[in-house]
């Protein structure tokens, strides 16, 4: 079982998790005119904005993203007795191995907006001048800067992820936690996510018509829409009996989870709330609860017209007549949307509702609407909780579950058994490549051909294979994905299958035009369709809408490592029975910005690489080795291994892979660089002949995934009997160890 032992928070109502609990139990409303930049011409320039941080616009990776995800994240390790001054000993986290997982999707954008608004000259170069200015600025931009940096300053850390799923972002790093937990990958983890502020998401909001002018008002049939607010919140896990031994008070426990796919819309839910209502059973159904165990559900409860009523349909769905029993209340009317940290803010809230037996209100609702038929909160009122449900759903249909339990209550009160984690074995099915050279799939791929010497960019005939009508939304990342995606897919059933996507730096280039408009002609003529893909997680809602994959889908970055980063990601949740299946795809487009700015920040995708920057993807279909089997899939290489470590002070341990090589082994990288040559040197596998696909494929973010996937294909072929992949970027990185297939 898991526990809840930190928590903390940063709103535009408090400071901390306690300021922001004692303030909404008041039905406070911390909505304002936004300060932090002029908002002329908005729908509203009403916004839940946080009070008292230093607004940095130079200076590293430092960012208002960063500064309240530091603040929130500091104050659960605080809570739970594992901040570095709290521990008192000069052994890292008194010798427990600490995990960090960190949601996002606005990451340094308020600190970098102005400056991509004018970095690129008309003739599509980068200007010189703004060039130099804008390099120290752009360390806060990446998805994953936050994240470094809170790992820099609290860590260190066994093991470090980014990830963004729009607004379950916050839920579904609080997932990969507890898959971490249950993997045995680390002893405890911080798990949330924080986003602030900026002029792309409020233009982008405004655009969509999404924002309400007089704040929100959750379930109310008067309401307009959202309120933006920014924030953080983070959460402590670790197994309950470890918490006690070391005397840590369990807040309550974490007894059930789930991340479900609409495959509808972008940016519209599917009002049958098929997807929330799946994520809401298999909740249940890990936990061994029934909804009679449940005592209040905090909705995502957005305001807007559209997601109310499809959130009550959902609950309708699961709770039947017994949804009158069940307070609900929505915070966001309160705090506003906080977009990426709204699920772990609100996990943090229905955290402490358990613990002090109180349920929240809805802030702004006044008159509640007819389809919004639920036993609403008017008022805060003391509650007995013995277990409770946190929504959030987020763009492109990405929609998670997580349920909390009384610390006290060990099992369900209607004697269900809940469900038994168990380590599943990994399998390769089915591989894919794209370049600016072709498109390959199965063993071919490990025939990847010679780049063409001018050739920088991938054929428009291969993107313009998909069916125009369905794919007018996609930008040029979504649509490279979902071409490599649909070939690793062909002829296969998968509509349970999840969708991991690995890109470092998002739409870089399609932001700056997006900022370049709005500068121009200001936000009344910002276009609503471009809003949508500058979303980090945007890649992966396309794919899953365009192939109808149905399980979790979300975005993973870790710049130069992404590829591996994705291969690792997918690996972990599937061996963790998160979903049986998942088509991974690690995807990076030209960019002008990435190649002459944020390469030469932080060497992506490699210092010292010499080949040419392309651009290019891979799929990966993975499968637990029992469902490959049930479906007759054909097995291409086993996923034996996977070690991940963080920074230069982590520890060595997590490093070492399962077994030496053996006869017929090879050495499969993406890109050279002396960090990954350093961890060969350093292994058994020095002596191993090595294939660098940089040279096939191109120098780029995504190139660890080809690797994957030309390792699979060797080893299928029976050119190789087993295959180390490593990755190593900044002091960080990955070893996957494939293998043939058993039986």
């Amino acid at each position: 079982m898991i526990a809840v032992t930190g928590l903390g928070a940063v709103t535009a109502l408090g400071g901390s998790a306690v300021e922001t609990w004692e303030r909404l139990l008041r039905g406070d409303r911390a909505f304002r005119e936004i300060s932090l930049f002029a908002a002329d011409g908005y729908r509203s320039r009403i916004v839940g904005e946080v009070a008292g941080v230093v607004s940095r616009q130079t200076g590293g990776d430092i960012s208002r993203t960063s500064e309240i995800g530091l603040a929130a994240a500091r104050e659960a390790l605080e809570c739970a007795g594992l901040a570095r001054d709290v521990v008192g000993t000069s052994v890292p986290w008194a010798g427990l191995r600490v995990g960090l997982v960190m949601g996002g999707s606005t990451a340094g954008m308020f600190e970098t907006e102005s400056i991509l608004s004018v970095l690129i000259r008309p003739e599509g170069t980068v200007d010189p001048v703004i060039r130099e200015q804008a390099l120290c600025r752009m360390l806060s931009h990446p998805l994953s800067a936050p994240t470094d940096r809170l790992a820099r300053e609290l860590g260190p850390f066994a093991r470090v992820r980014s990830l963004s799923s729009a607004c379950s972002s916050g839920s579904n790093a609080i997932i990969v936690g507890a898959a971490w937990l249950e993997l045995d990958l680390v002893d405890a983890v911080v798990c949330g996510a924080a986003d602030a502020l900026c002029k792309v998401t409020m233009s982008g909001f405004h655009a969509l018509s999404a924002l309400d002018p007089n704040g929100a008002r959750p379930f109310d049939k008067n309401r307009k829409g959202l309120t933006l607010g920014e924030g953080a919140g983070f959460l402590v896990l670790e197994r309950v009996e470890a918490a006690r031994t070391r005397g840590a008070r369990v807040i309550c426990t974490l007894r059930g989870w789930a991340s479900r796919s609409e495959a509808h819309h972008i940016t519209n839910p599917d009002a049958s709330g098929q997807a929330p209502a799946r994520a809401i059973e298999a909740a249940l159904t890990r936990a061994g609860f029934t909804v009679a165990d449940i005592d209040y559900v905090n909705a995502h409860g957005t305001g807007t017209p559209l997601n109310d009523p499809m959130e009550t349909t959902a609950l309708a769905r699961v709770f039947g007549d017994d949804l009158s029993r069940v307070p609900v209340s929505s915070c966001k009317g309160q705090i506003g949307h906080t977009l990426a940290a709204a699920g772990a803010i609100e996990a943090t809230l229905t955290a402490m509702s358990i613990d002090k037996g109180e349920v929240p209100p809805t802030g702004g609702l006044v008159d509640p609407d007819p389809a919004c038929s639920l036993h609403h909160v008017r008022t805060a009122g003391k509650r007995t909780i013995r277990a409770a449900l946190s929504n959030s759903f987020g763009f492109g249909g990405m929609d998670s579950v997580l349920l909390f339990g009384h610390a006290l209550a060990a099992v369900s009160a209607n004697g269900q058994v809940p469900w038994q984690p168990a380590r599943r074995r990994v399998v390769i099915t089915r591989v894919a490549t794209l370049t600016p050279a072709g498109l390959l799939d199965g063993v071919e791929v490990s025939r990847l051909p010679l780049l063409p010497p001018s050739g920088e960019a991938i054929d428009a005939d291969v993107l313009g294979g998909l069916d125009a009508d369905r794919a007018r939304r996609l930008d040029r990342t979504s649509r490279i994905a979902t071409v490599v995606a649909r070939k690793a897919l062909a002829g296969v059933v998968a509509e349970d299958a999840g969708v991991i996507l690995g890109s470092a730096f998002g739409a870089v280039d399609a932001t700056s035009a997006f900022m370049r408009r709005l500068a121009e002609k200001g936000p009344r003529l910002v276009s609503p369709a471009d809003f949508p893909s500058l979303v980090p997680s945007s890649p992966a809602g396309h794919v899953s809408i365009y192939l109808g994959l149905k399980g979790p889908a979300m975005v993973v970055a870790d710049l130069a490592t992404s590829g591996e980063c994705a291969v690792t990601h997918g690996f972990e949740l599937v061996r963790a029975g998160e979903m049986d299946r998942a088509v991974v795809v690690a995807v990076e487009e030209r960019s002008v910005i990435v190649e002459q700015v944020l390469s030469v920040l932080f060497g992506a995708p490699t210092s010292g690489a010499t080949t040419a920057r392309r651009e290019g993807a891979a799929a990966i279909l993975l499968s637990s080795e029992q469902a490959a089997r049930a479906s007759g899939s054909p097995i291409l290489a086993e996923i034996e291994d996977v070690v991940a470590w963080a920074g230069d002070e982590a520890n060595p341990g997590q490093r070492t892979l399962a077994r030496p090589p053996e006869a017929g082994s090879v050495v499969v990288v993406g890109a050279p660089n002396d960090a990954v040559d350093e961890y060969i040197a350093r292994s058994s596998w020095a002596g191993c002949p090595r294939v660098v696909c940089s040279d096939h494929a191109g120098s780029h973010e995504a190139v660890g995934g080809i690797a994957v996937a030309v390792a699979s294909a060797m080893i299928a072929r029976g050119e190789a009997t087993s295959a180390l992949c490593v990755g190593s970027a900044r002091g960080s990185g990955y070893a996957l160890l494939l293998r043939e297939p058993l039986g």
